[in-house]
């Protein structure tokens, strides 16, 4: 029976009772003079309708629906087997429907914008939005909610007494939480006061008994995914040098959309305890930044135990990221820590472990002139945290991109000589202050140059630059190793050209002319080996020169191999050949035309000695007149691609490979440089790097005491080639197709401490995805060195895997280790187990040996709102503290 609208009951005054429909189905009657009643000067229409009857009692001013009734008020909906309406007060009651014992087989249904909820009966007034419940079920926000007697307010708002909520949907939950007082702020929060945390664990399929773990007298939880103001969930902890602790104890304060602020803390039963802070801010893509520090003070064992310590270590760190306007951005990351350090897998500042060092950093930069010119500001701060030592970095520079200051209102015309001619400039700072081992280093250096340009276009696309430039630098040291400061200027005059001829050739070239001002350069004399006297030049100075030039082009050719396409795919070959000649001239201002070298008699003999050796400028160059060559190849294949499309190919890089090495005509003996070899190809596979290296010296030895001689290795009968350093790195990584049946992207793998890093991570549960059936990473380092012939080389074999099983939907298994081959050990093996309890999850992880030596366990619920109540354990068996 459907039926809209209410009746005005003085209309329809007279008679008793009216019945309108009845039986099986749905009927229509229309009854006359009806019109919708307006509920407390709304104009509002209510919809009702139901599937057996309608009845009205005229005498008791109500109606009966009775059948899957229903009512609807604009976004307000109520759903029963049975409702009935008091017409004169505008209130209702819905009726759910039981069984012989009691329980409820089809329940009441409220509904509106913030949500909806299930209960045995509902008593709601229309015109104040007001209700009440019996034993109402519902769900908002992924938390499903129960209770005996609920209140619903005018905005929504539930007062529920004697309540329950959980996030599991499983119909016996394997946690809850029960409350005596409940209110509950759809899309919002739930306010429970007292409450008491259950679990019901499940055991090979088989439910235990409820089990309460968790009382306390007040708490707030989300109902949303945003920030919400609020106590943060206490974890309940464990390890073997604290034992027992609560771990973030805090509060979480969402200041407004832009800000908020946690406050946090852990409290161990042995005393020990940390208390940190974090502070964030940000306004859309204009700024954002966090400050956030902790002081720990901690405690192992016992206070009676003889091998009790204590320690206390601090943090700070703050982060600042603005764009003040397309052209001027601000970047800084200041990071400090001090005090004692200790560390676990648990506790410790991560990424500390691995750098063993804080790096902090501040830049801005602005640009002007259409970003044709940028101005920079910079702070950069290494503290070595094994040691005492520090290094920080303050500079500014300013750089003018290539103008033409005579092509004013004729940009790009070139009728006018003067069109082509250019400017370019710049200018630094530099501030550095080192601390090793106590002793304490300044270093200042100004830079300042000037370029003037002019461009000529020959014929066709050959075009060549001429530049002459004038550069300026002074130089300050103050360090404690010296008593007086040394100073320097030089002055540098660059003539250079940089061209492209016969379409294919790039040839550049440049003449260098440097005056060093030595302020006080340090002059030494010599007795057998020890210093006789020293003396100063005040006004001491040289001067060197110097020019190179080089050319290179591009070469290629390929080759069809249709023979090999039936069985590898492959349908061409294309090589490019890269050869680059150099050309490096300069005199020998090491010997005797020069003034730039001494000799004094030391009691056995003259000594020649560098007169500007301990100045702040001391590099005199030996002559050379060196032609260095260098040949790359790059080789790409042409394969049938695996499309459907007819036709359709890709391209894959093979391999590069690349060979240098330099001829010295000005060197009386061993011309020739080692020969550098590297090569690099993903030809495998996109997701397969490997590369290599290697160094290798044409020259023998001498057999007494190692040093490089005068004669080729070929002449001993050793080969061409004598091998002096190489490293093989191979990266692997790929995994399996998700479960829903697309491929994830494997992450690339950049570094051979790629997976190390990794591991400090791995207790998160948010990096555990039970969609990727497995998932397979490698990693191997190879590196050799033996510059001395008599020695053995020095070899570092590093292979480092990481491997990840789901064994089922609920089960995943991963094991990542690092491999020493040299030293025949693992270097941080862990075994990680994690498992999907429903509602629930598990992780455990496992360093059996080595400095990380581990164990931790920890479980905790999976919904976003709860994430934060999970209980860890774990103990380490080392440490160390500065």
């Amino acid at each position: 029976m459907v039926h809209t609208g209410l009746f005005p009951l003085d209309e329809l005054s007279g008679a008793e009772n009216v019945v309108i429909g009845s039986g099986e189905g749905q009927k229509t009657s229309s009854v006359p003079n009806l019109r919708p009643l307006a509920a407390e000067g709304t104009e509002s229409v209510i919809t009702f309708s139901a599937k057996d009857s309608v009845l009205y009692h005229f005498d008791r001013k109500s109606m009966e629906l009775m059948g899957k009734a229903r009512i609807d008020r604009e976004a307000t909906t109520v759903t029963a087997p049975k409702i009935v309406v008091d017409l004169a007060n505008s209130t209702l009651d819905a009726f759910g429907s039981m069984d012989a014992s009691g329980t409820v087989i089809e329940p009441a249904v409220f509904s509106n914008r913030e949500g909806s909820f299930n209960a045995e009966k509902i008593t709601y007034t229309f015109t104040s939005g007001k209700g009440e419940t019996k034993n109402i079920a519902s769900r908002s926000s992924q938390v499903i909610f129960s209770g005996e007697q609920v209140t619903r307010k005018e905005n929504g708002e539930l007062i529920v007494r004697g309540g329950t909520f959980t996030t599991c949907d499983d119909p016996e939950p394997h946690y809850w939480v029960s409350s005596d007082y409940m209110r509950i702020i759809p899309g919002s929060r739930i306010i429970a006061r007292p409450f008491v945390m259950y679990i019901r664990p499940e055991i090979f399929s088989k439910r235990l008994p409820a089990i309460p773990i968790l009382p306390l007298p007040f708490m707030v939880f989300p109902l949303q995914d945003s920030r919400a103001s609020g106590v943060i969930i206490p974890r309940l902890s464990h390890d073997s040098d604290r034992g027992y602790y609560f771990s973030d104890l805090g509060y979480f304060w969402a200041v407004n959309d832009y800000i908020d602020m946690r406050i946090e803390g852990d409290i161990a039963f042995n005393g020990s305890w940390r208390l940190g802070e974090r502070f964030r801010y940000k306004s859309g893509d204009a700024f954002s930044g966090i400050l956030e520090g902790e002081y720990e003070r901690f405690f192992k064992g016992d206070e009676d135990d003889a091998d009790f310590e204590k320690y206390s270590s601090w943090n700070l760190k703050f982060e600042h990221h603005q764009d003040f306007d397309p052209s001027s951005a601000l970047d800084m990351r200041m990071q400090f820590q001090g005090g004692d350090r200790n560390y676990d897998l648990n506790t410790i500042n991560t990424e500390t472990i691995v750098n063993e060092q804080a790096d902090s950093y501040a830049s801005f930069a602005r640009t002007f002139d259409d970003e044709n010119s940028i101005l920079g500001v910079g702070y950069q701060r290494s503290d070595y945290l094994q040691n005492s030592d520090e290094a920080q970095l303050l500079h500014t520079e300013f750089y003018q991109n290539r103008y033409y200051p005579f092509r004013s209102g004729r940009l790009g015309s070139l009728g006018d000589w003067r069109d082509n001619v250019s400017i370019t400039s710049g200018a630094s700072f530099l501030a550095q202050l080192s601390s090793v081992d106590g002793n304490n280093s300044y270093d200042y250096l100004a830079d300042a140059n000037v370029q003037v340009g002019y461009y000529h276009e020959l014929s066709g696309s050959d075009k060549i630059l001429f530049t002459q430039g004038v550069a300026f630098q002074g130089n300050l040291i103050a360090d404690d190793d010296y008593s007086d400061n040394r100073y320097g200027m030089r002055l540098t005059l660059p003539f250079r050209m940089q061209s492209t001829l016969f379409r294919h050739f790039n040839v550049n070239a440049g003449l260098y002319f440097n005056h060093y001002f030595v302020g006080n350069d340090l002059l030494k004399f010599y007795d057998s080996g020890s210093i006789l006297e020293t003396g100063r030049n005040e006004s001491a100075g040289f001067s060197t020169w110097n020019f190179n030039a080089d050319v290179s082009t591009r070469l290629y050719g390929t080759l069809q191999t249709p023979f090999l396409e039936g069985l590898t795919g492959l349908k061409a070959l294309r090589h490019t050949l890269i050869p680059v000649i150099s050309y490096t001239w300069n005199p020998d201002f090491t010997g005797s035309d020069y003034d730039y070298y001494g000799t004094v008699y030391d009691g056995s003999g003259y000594l020649r000695y560098n007169r500007f050796e301990h100045s702040v400028y001391s590099d005199i160059p030996e002559g050379q007149s060196s032609v260095g060559i260098t040949l790359k190849n790059i080789f790409h294949g042409r394969f049938a691609s695996s499309d459907e499309a007819p036709g359709a190919e890709r391209t894959v890089h093979l391999l590069s490979l690349s060979a240098s090495t330099s001829y010295n005509f000005a060197a009386d003996q061993m011309p020739w440089s080692p020969l550098l070899i590297t090569a690099s190809s993903t030809a495998l596979s996109p997701n397969f790097l490997l590369s290599a290296g290697a160094l290798y010296d044409f020259y023998s030895f001498d057999r007494l005491s190692g040093e490089r001689i005068d004669r080729f290795q070929a002449e001993d009968g050793k080969g061409l080639l004598r091998f002096m350093s190489g490293y093989f790195n191979m990266s692997f990584n790929m995994q399996g197709k998700n479960r829903n049946g697309t491929s994830g992207k494997p992450e690339a793998l950049r570094a051979e401490q790629a997976i190390f890093r990794e591991r400090f991570s791995a207790d998160d549960f948010s990096y555990v995805d039970y969609d990727v059936p497995w998932k397979l990473r490698l990693s191997l380092f190879l590196r050799s060195e033996r510059f001395d012939p008599l020695e053995d080389a020095e070899t570092t074999a590093l292979l480092n895997a990481s491997v990840k099983v789901a064994l089922s939907k609920n089960w995943q298994v991963g094991v990542n280790t690092g491999y020493d081959i040299e030293r025949n050990e693992f270097v941080f093996p862990m075994l990680q187990v994690y498992r999907d309890l429903h509602c629930w999850q598990m992780g455990f992880q496992w360093v059996p040996s080595g400095e990380f030596n581990s164990y931790s366990f920890q479980i905790g619920l999976k919904a976003s709102q709860f994430d934060d109540i999970r209980f860890k354990t774990g103990g380490k068996t080392k440490g160390w503290t500065e």
